[in-house]
């Protein structure tokens, strides 16, 4: 299954994207965080055009709907990163962390609902399934969970969980939606719509920038080098993505790519040394146990 290869390496990109983009805000606001990966993930987007050969052929599949799809993903994925980034900034991160990752569950639901797109009730169950494996691995590592308070629902970093997890939806589907339209193969309209919508994104977060926080473009081009490797990863793990999502559906492809945690704690234990606790085994369990309902059900 090509889906299930592209989509496990756009993980493992993303795992480090992620932890590096975490890394760099002690130096750089959520915001430019965010723009790094898109302004020094456009070269390798073009590189990878290129080396593929699809731009030419591109041209006569681009609409002036295609780009409104495109630019929407693009607008709500920088949105989802954003509150993806502020969501470290709060104490209750494991809160926010959890509910960002009902962006399988929201994917799934809008697409259903919006564009029709059919899931198998094995799916379905996956994709529950494979949320609650997330909330179990987010939890807090602390001995009484009852000191937890999940119940504070309203707090800034659940609210910031929920709108990059919304974000992150809708940004999905309209990926999903774009390679459709295309209707090219599937290399074609991943590349397509990636060198369409990351043109868009340094734009739009280059003006934000210089008009709210103009001082920290200074602070990027001294960190240039951490930005460069953030960009490769994103540009990559995007590559993965949106060539994923033109074989197969959203909510199946992000519940799959919610294997990206047993990537992050590999990382975390084999690199830094930190334990695994046995309340994250459980979550790991359960994480592979809904990535081989989805595998064996599709």
């Amino acid at each position: 299954m090509t889906w299930v290869l592209w989509t496990l390496f756009a993980a493992l990109m993303q795992s480090i994207r992620t932890a590096s983009q975490k890394h760099v805000l002690t130096d750089l606001s959520p915001w430019s965080a965010t723009y790094i990966r898109y302004l020094f993930g456009l070269p390798v987007i073009i590189a990878y055009v290129l080396l593929i050969g699809a731009q030419p052929a591109n041209l006569d599949a681009i609409s002036g709907k295609l780009i409104l799809v495109v630019a929407l993903g693009g607008v709500t994925q920088i949105l989802g990163t954003w509150a993806l980034l502020k969501t470290f900034a709060h104490r209750n991160f494991a809160v926010g962390s959890a509910f960002s990752k009902t962006e399988a569950l929201q994917a799934a639901v809008y697409g259903s609902v919006f564009l029709a797109i059919p899931l198998s009730g094995a799916s379905w169950l996956a994709v529950i399934i494979g949320v609650i494996g997330v909330v179990f691995l987010m939890l807090p590592r602390q001995e009484n969970v009852n000191r937890l308070r999940w119940s504070a629902s309203l707090s800034p970093a659940s609210g910031y969980g929920l709108l990059s997890g919304a974000s992150f939806a809708v940004s999905t589907l309209c990926v999903f939606e774009a390679n459709q339209m295309s209707a090219l193969a599937p290399a074609a309209a991943a590349a397509t719509t990636l060198i369409i919508m990351t043109p868009i994104q340094v734009l739009v977060v280059t003006v934000w920038l210089a008009l709210t926080e103009p001082h920290e473009f200074t602070h990027i081009r001294r960190l240039w080098r951490s930005g460069l490797f953030i960009g490769i990863c994103g540009a990559l793990g995007s590559i993965g993505w949106f060539t994923a999502m033109s074989y197969q559906s959203p909510g199946v492809v992000r519940t799959l790519g919610q294997i990206e945690f047993l990537f992050t704690l590999a990382i975390t234990h084999f690199f830094f040394g930190e334990a695994i606790f046995r309340r994250e085994w459980i979550g790991i369990l359960i994480i592979l146990a809904s990535a081989l309902l989805l595998v064996v059900g599709i």
